[in-house]
Parts: structure tokens; sequence; C-alpha cells
């Protein structure tokens, strides 16, 4: 971490927001399923899964024969993705509460890995990253989102996001090979990466 990194948490009794129709909207989970390039039998990260926003759609994706794992720090936003694959009918996602830099996976163990919208909450960026590069398998690969660091309507505080130029460092810095920025909605981008 540098002096001059700062991080922000989300509030968990705020999750509703996250699986809203606006959201879907600002951030079209499409997209996202689009750039992780998601094929039946995988089996996929999803770090800072919260409430399941992305969770279920790369569970679908994965069928037949995939599987994810729901990784949170908040054992509430668990809860209430337990909750939800039990309301939608889905049996092939594991959330396992986990640490931020310290992630309950065997090494080499994932196809794929989505960190939406979770670096601006990082203590530890390149720990963390550290850790996700060790969980994906060779050749294996993956997509973080982030907020755009300019002032929105929607989002954390200007002062902890992310700009894309910082986020594909880390990475490199992690031992990942960033591509390009993409626009994802009006105030975010995704960085698909490979191992």
């Amino acid at each position: 971490m540098t002096p001059e990194h700062r991080f922000h948490k989300f509030d968990p009794s705020n999750a509703e927001r996250l699986l809203s129709e606006e959201r879907a909207e600002l951030h079209p989970p499409q997209r996202v399923l689009a750039l992780l390039d998601l094929r039946a039998g995988q089996v996929v990260a999803d770090v800072g899964c919260g409430p399941g926003f992305f969770t279920l759609p790369i569970a679908r994706a994965v069928q037949p024969g995939g599987r994810v794992f729901a990784l949170d720090i908040v054992p509430e936003m668990l809860d209430r993705l337990r909750g939800r694959l039990g309301a939608h009918g889905v049996s092939n996602v594991d959330p396992l509460l986990s640490q931020e830099s310290s992630l309950p996976l065997g090494d080499m163990s994932c196809d794929r890995l989505l960190a939406a919208f979770l670096l601006h909450e990082l203590a530890d960026p390149a720990a963390s990253l550290s850790e996700m590069r060790r969980v994906l398998r060779p050749h294996g690969s993956g997509v973080v989102a982030e907020w755009f660091a300019r002032e929105s309507p929607v989002g954390p505080p200007l002062r902890v996001r992310v700009p894309p130029h910082r986020a594909a460092a880390w990475l490199r810095a992690a031992g990942l090979t960033p591509e390009p920025p993409v626009t994802l909605g009006p105030y975010s981008y995704v960085i698909a990466f490979r191992r």
C-alpha cells in the first residue's frame, strides 16, 4: 500500500442497491460476462461477490458442470446471496467467507475470476491481486470492473476511485497481463486480464 492509497468499504446495510435495476443499467452484467468468455464446465471465482449481482448470471453461464466460488468478507452479504440462490434454484455456487488477501481456494483452482467494483475497497491491492493470481490456472483470465476517477451521481467517494492506468499497473505488478480498458457504463470501465 502506498502512502497516498485510500480505500472505502461499502456499507452492507445498502445491499439492496447492489441488486437494483439502476445498477443493471449502469453496469450491464452481460457485457462483463462476455469479457469473461465463460463456457460450460468452468470454475469461476467471484471475488467480492456481495449479494450476487454478477454471481447468478455467471452460475447460469457455466452450466452444465461449472461451479462458482462466491467470496466476500462480509457474512451478511453471503447470507443475502444464499437466500437468492435458493429463491432462484441455483445450486452450483459455493458462498465462502474470505479475507481480502487470503482467498479460501487452492492454487490454480479457477479458470476465470471476476473482481467487480472491488479495487477501491482493498486495503492492500498488491497482496489481494497476488492472491487472485495464485488461484487462477495457467492461461486463466479475469476481469476487474471499476468506477472512473471522476465525479458521478452514484458510486464511491472520488478520493478512493482507481483510474484505469493505476488498475492496470496493479495488475501488472501482481504478475497479470491486462488488456486496454473498455468503457462499461457511463461511470465505469472494465479491464480484462490473463495469468
